[in-house]
């Protein structure tokens, strides 16, 4: 008997939904009723017995009526590649869901979610959970180039969607933080608004940096290597900013997060 969170669960399909992207929807009917927004998976990749540890994959969305798990990733290393080489329903084995997951003010008025690149994985799953508190949602969304981004129609059925690229290939040209600090200005009025982020360092620093200057409140979810997801291998150590003296210095993202107040972590190459 598999031990509790360990499941054998049956790959449903593969999608390709953008450059080098893809979603791998999984059946699993207890994971997909219990996912809560900012979770994460760990997949074994199958019949690779070189790859020693399982891949972190942030839960996407879910299907409880259908029992469906959706992954959304990149292929750009050994293992990632592999998975989407996978037959439809091939055996995959997984742990989760792991960590814990983002939570909303009772006062929330307004999400502001904040993704950059694959940061906009953990995001479907949250839009549905605040579309079920009835709060605004705006979503700020910024990629390299318009051939990244993924689930755009989706995204658009519960928020109102803002879109950058870095090569002006569409929506606003240049950094999705300018984007949202441009909103900003425009809406003085931001009291009981939240940020909710996810994407690449630089932009994680710069959201800190916007939270702070307009004094509103933000959560993150980091993305560092989470190789055994339980807090064993200590790989994902994320700096705290006001550490416990002689007791504790570093969260564990797969146990302490991956999601935290931004402003009580070092965000950090």
């Amino acid at each position: 008997m598999l031990p509790k969170k360990l499941y054998q669960s049956r790959l449903e399909r593969i999608s390709h939904v953008a450059r080098d992207t893809y979603i791998l929807t999984l059946e699993n009917k207890e994971l997909s009723q219990n996912a809560r927004a900012g979770q994460f998976i760990e997949v074994k990749v199958p019949h690779c017995a070189e790859i020693l540890w399982r891949r972190p994959f942030s839960i996407h969305n879910t299907d409880p009526e259908n029992g469906l798990v959706h992954l959304l990733f990149h292929a750009v290393g050994r293992g990632t590649i592999a998975l989407t080489m996978l037959e439809q329903n091939s055996d995959v084995e997984i742990l989760g869901p792991l960590g814990n997951h983002f939570s909303y003010a009772d006062n929330l008025q307004r999400a502001l979610v904040v993704a950059g690149g694959l940061g906009i994985a953990p995001f479907v799953l949250m839009l549905r959970e605040l579309e079920e508190r009835h709060i605004p949602m705006l979503l700020f969304y910024g990629v390299g180039s318009k051939n990244q981004f993924c689930g755009l129609s989706q995204f658009e059925r519960y928020a109102d969607v803002h879109l950058s690229t870095m090569d002006g290939s569409h929506g606003y040209h240049g950094l999705v933080t300018d984007m949202l600090t441009d909103f900003l200005d425009k809406n003085p009025a931001r009291q009981h608004w939240s940020l909710f982020v996810c994407g690449p360092t630089p932009m994680l620093r710069a959201v800190q940096d916007v939270s702070r200057t307009y004094n509103i409140a933000a959560q993150v979810s980091v993305e560092t290597i989470m190789a055994c997801g339980f807090g064993a291998c200590v790989g994902c150590a994320v700096p705290m900013k006001n550490p416990i003296p002689g007791k504790k210095e570093y969260y564990l993202a797969c146990k302490d997060g991956p999601v935290f107040d931004i402003n009580e972590i070092i965000i950090d190459d």
